[in-house]
């Protein structure tokens, strides 16, 4: 194999493997409530799917209030489908709130993200 041809296989294996990496990571899809909604009634779940599985014992989402605070919640990974990540909410009242959410994918990536949604 020549020194040219050994070079494009080189560079051409980087892109391959860089491209991997880039893929690897869990990003949403969608999510309920939807990313900047506007919702009549206090969901009883947020709801974020990924376009990966991802790691249950490392995902979560926090929702945080409209006065600033954490509302106390349990995030988990549906059992079904592990592209599926929720957080069951109690009553919640009117106002702005943020969701944080962070995943690992399976292969390892660590992903992170935040949106809001307003409640009438």
């Amino acid at each position: 194999m020549s020194g040219r041809a050994r070079a494009l296989l080189l560079a051409w294996m980087g892109v391959v493997l860089f491209a991997l990496d880039v893929w690897a990571h869990a990003f949403p899809n969608r999510s309920e409530p939807k990313v900047g909604s506007e919702v009549k009634a206090p969901p009883a779940q947020v709801k974020i799917w990924f376009d990966g599985e991802i790691e249950p014992a490392f995902s979560s989402i926090k929702l945080i209030g409209p006065d600033g605070k954490e509302v106390s919640a349990e995030s988990k990974v549906d059992e079904k489908d592990p592209t599926l990540l929720t957080l069951s909410l109690p009553t919640i009242g009117p106002g702005k709130y943020q969701v944080k959410w962070e995943v690992v994918a399976k292969d390892g990536h660590r992903t992170e993200g935040d949106f809001t949604f307003k409640l009438k």
